[in-house]
């Protein structure tokens, strides 16, 4: 069963990223980490453990992911490095470009592509779906209006209709893939990446629509929202994110690196 729809929107002067987040947990968040010297800033969107399962940076690059469910033939080379923790960030805390995650993913183990597929795009609107096939990694880079995942019927024929790359017509065509059921859709979020706004639809099958930058945010330090309370909570003295959580992440993946279950 494919969890989540994720899609770009673009044409020569936009470029959209939007994601419906399927899943039983309705415990979501949205974090932020500011750049280090080597290190961009991020905005990170998931759930209460922390674990990203997408983002955007300041150079405008973002990902996320589409569970699939099934398990593809895909084990760590000795070539491919181990980085600490989920993957995924440390890419998005190092990367500029769809062309550097290409390579990020070439060279680096991402346990994820055993059962998951991830799409990322940059400011240019330029995107990559990249995902594993009997051992290797597939990359399918283009330039085009695109996406995939549960809603992958209704994202085919909204497309087919060209319609505008604005927020408008994201979240038109987020809310008609949402998910009902088990896995049903907990979040919608939009990335502008070229302005770096941020949409989000926080509540579960409700369209009341809050807006956020990334740059406003960052220089705000270290913080996270409890999305469904994330009105309330931008007005309250900030939280953290739980370094006890960040560790977490690396024991999680030195399971996954040791035994090769992948996660989530």
């Amino acid at each position: 069963m494919d969890a989540c729809t994720i899609f770009v929107l673009t044409d020569a002067e936009h470029a959209l990223f939007c994601n419906n987040e399927d899943w039983l947990n309705p415990k979501t968040q949205i974090w932020f980490v500011p750049a280090r010297p080597d290190r961009f800033g991020c905005a990170y969107v998931g759930f209460n453990e922390q674990w990203a399962e997408g983002g955007l940076n300041t150079k405008g690059l973002a990902f996320d992911w589409v569970n699939f469910g099934v398990l593809e033939k895909w084990s760590r080379s000795p070539q491919l490095k181990v980085v600490r923790g989920n993957a995924s960030e440390r890419m998005l805390e190092t990367c500029a470009t769809v062309d550097d995650a290409i390579a990020f993913y070439k060279s680096h183990w991402e346990g994820c592509f055993l059962k998951a597929r991830v799409l990322v795009a940059d400011r240019s609107g330029a995107s990559v779906i990249i995902y594993a096939r009997d051992g290797i990694l597939t990359v399918e880079k283009d330039n085009q209006c695109r996406g995939f995942g549960y809603g992958k019927k209704v994202l085919a024929k909204m497309l087919a209709q060209k319609p505008e790359p604005t927020v408008a017509s994201g979240f038109n065509i987020l809310i008609a893939a949402r998910q009902p059921g088990k896995y049903a859709t907990k979040y919608s979020n939009i990335y502008d990446l070229k302005s770096g706004d941020i949409y989000l639809l926080p509540h579960s099958g409700k369209d009341d629509m809050v807006k956020l930058n990334l740059g406003d945010e960052l220089k705000k330090g270290s913080h996270l929202y409890d999305m469904p309370e994330i009105e309330a909570e931008r007005t309250q003295p900030l939280r953290r994110p739980s370094q006890w959580k960040e560790w977490g992440k690396d024991i999680v993946m030195w399971y996954s690196n040791h035994f090769g279950t992948g996660f989530p």
